[in-house]
């Protein structure tokens, strides 16, 4: 059985929180950032929630509105900012410090479950940053560039988040063929890719940020990870009752017969 209190299915969530943070920063404009300013901002952004000045749960409950009067873009530009930088930073929160102490202080058969709840926080997080970078991006074009370049950037970051949505995904599969296997494993694969793709639509469907694919999509794109993507057919395999069967190649033999005309 694999390892259930390892942190390792949800690093591709802190690497996309960490990239995303440092594409905010770094598309900053010079004049106001410098290469010293970006690990001091990550920094003071850490300490604030360190020290309880924020509460980056409260983010999760911010709506984005239209905004009507010019005099509240830039308010509206720099307060976006803030909360995708804060929510990226948080999800570094929740990977290094909280997942470290839960590993360090608490008992390997508590840890599961207790792991599977910060990682679902680190989804939470991630999502809501991904929002609101989209929001802070799209308010700045509005206000300094043209309208046609605010469709490519529009398509652009439709395109990033849609990426983002398959990564959480895959991210969500291995821990749940662990935390969900049946007494005596899983039976077959499509009972597995049933009951996951239940489970994670329940978790998005309390995102800030939708996903669209529903349960059934869902389910058939687990079972074809499972049978096809060796890392998920591992995890699969050792959770299971018995190992994926192949369907057989029949290949189709041609036999001709003939007769030689000079015998």
């Amino acid at each position: 059985m694999s390892d259930v209190t390892t942190t390792d299915p949800w690093q591709m969530i802190f690497d996309k929180a960490g990239d995303l943070a440092d594409s905010l920063l770094h598309e900053q404009p010079k004049s106001e950032f410098d290469a010293v300013d970006f690990e001091e901002k990550v920094v003071s952004v850490l300490k604030k929630i360190a020290y309880g000045e924020v509460n980056p749960r409260e983010d999760w409950s911010v709506i984005i509105r239209p905004v009507n009067k010019k005099s509240k873009l830039d308010e509206e530009i720099e307060k976006h900012f803030e909360i995708a930088l804060r929510q990226a930073v948080f999800v570094r929160v929740i990977f290094e410090y909280d997942m470290q102490k839960i590993r360090a202080n608490f008992p390997e058969v508590s840890q599961r479950s207790m792991l599977l709840r910060s990682g679902e926080e680190m989804l939470d997080a991630l999502s809501c940053a991904q929002q609101h970078a989209t929001a802070w991006r799209l308010l700045k074009e509005v206000r300094d560039k043209s309208f046609e370049a605010r469709s490519r950037n529009a398509s652009r970051v439709k395109d990033e988040i849609k990426e983002e949505k398959k990564v959480m995904l895959r991210s969500m599969i291995e821990p749940s063929i662990e935390r969900l296997r049946p007494p005596g494993g899983w039976l077959t694969p499509v009972l597995a890719s049933q009951d996951i793709a239940k489970y994670i639509v329940d978790i998005f469907d309390n995102l800030p940020l939708s996903f669209s694919m529903g349960k059934d999509e869902m389910s058939q794109e687990i079972h074809r990870l499972i049978v096809k993507d060796s890392r998920f057919r591992k995890a699969y395999e050792t959770n299971a009752k018995e190992p994926i069967v192949d369907p057989v190649k029949m290949r189709r033999v041609i036999v001709k017969f003939g007769y030689n005309d000079q015998e």
